[in-house]
């Protein structure tokens, strides 16, 4: 068995030798792009072009003026006034194309997921990878992982519960502190509900896509992954976390400009795509197949 510093180590050789391990990143990026614009151009054809385009510049004046202090001015309550009735009168239009944006981008995006992890797989295990096995491996996985993730959202947001005895104190207690105490331990216990399942339900997308399970068997079998080695997946979370942390903060130096800001956002954009997702694809995979060596076989040492 590998230890967490090798398998970070050749799991960086794996990805430095098969660049191809991007593919499902730029393609998800460019298909999304596409399905978003298709499903926009669909709404524009429904609702016409003149409606669209004064919701738009309605929304934008909107927004705008939420972002200056003050008293709303007289050209965003005019523009609150024309939109809205145009947003009541196409509603039902909105929320048709929000459910299809929504569930769309969710199946694209599992679709090129399986095929990421499935590419690592191989590469992983062979020491090299092509297109037809993002292909196959989405195609066979991308429904369980669909509904997978529908579960783990359902899971997460059952985390409610938490708010419930301080929501229901504040409605019989006007406010009281007590009802507010109750409120804030409620929100700190989901926080920590919440990060206990990102990290024990971490493994789940690599559990269901090697062992090729379902939906449910892929959940249970995630878990069980993070219950037997509940170190390593521990650190592997803490370090993808502080990756993105420190992202964030250099990225706050670039934000001090408007020009460096918008030169940052499409290199780190880059970055993420080629780089990062790809490599702790790799590294996740890598951990998952060395620890379950009975299930999905011993993966390659380089």
């Amino acid at each position: 068995m590998e230890r967490l510093g090798e398998v970070l180590r050749n799991g960086a050789y794996t990805w430095k030798q098969n660049p191809i391990l991007c593919a499902p990143f730029v393609l998800d990026t460019f298909v999304q792009f596409f399905f978003f614009t298709l499903v926009l151009v669909g709404l524009v054809a429904v609702i016409g072009t003149d409606p669209f385009m004064t919701i738009v510049s309605g929304i934008s004046e909107i927004m705008q003026v939420s972002q200056t202090p003050g008293e709303p001015s007289l050209e965003a309550v005019e523009a609150m006034a024309e939109v809205t009735p145009l947003v009541v009168q196409f509603i039902g239009v909105f929320i048709v194309t929000l459910i299809i944006m929504v569930v769309g981008s969710a199946l694209i995006s599992a679709f090129f997921e399986a095929g990421a992890v499935g590419m690592a797989k191989n590469a992983t295990m062979t020491g090299t990878t092509r297109m037809n096995n993002l292909f196959w491996y989405g195609r066979r996985n991308t429904v369980s992982l669909f509904l997978a993730n529908i579960v783990i959202v359902l899971i997460f947001l059952a985390g409610i519960v938490f708010l419930v005895p301080g929501i229901l104190l504040l409605d019989t207690s006007d406010g009281s502190g007590v009802a507010v105490a109750v409120v804030a331990i409620g929100s700190i216990l989901w926080i920590g509900y919440a990060i206990i399942l990102s990290i024990g339900l971490a493994p789940v997308t690599y559990a269901l896509v090697i062992d090729n399970k379902g939906p449910i068997e892929g959940i249970e079998r995630g878990w069980k992954f993070f219950s037997s080695h509940k170190l390593d997946v521990f650190l592997m979370w803490i370090m993808v976390i502080a990756i993105a942390i420190l992202i964030s903060v250099v990225g706050q130096i670039f934000f001090m400009h408007p020009v460096t800001a918008v030169i940052w956002q499409f290199v780190i954009s880059l970055i993420n795509i080629c780089i990062l997702q790809p490599i702790i694809t790799v590294w996740w995979t890598r951990l998952y197949l060395d620890r379950e060596t009975l299930a999905a076989g011993t993966p390659a040492q380089y």
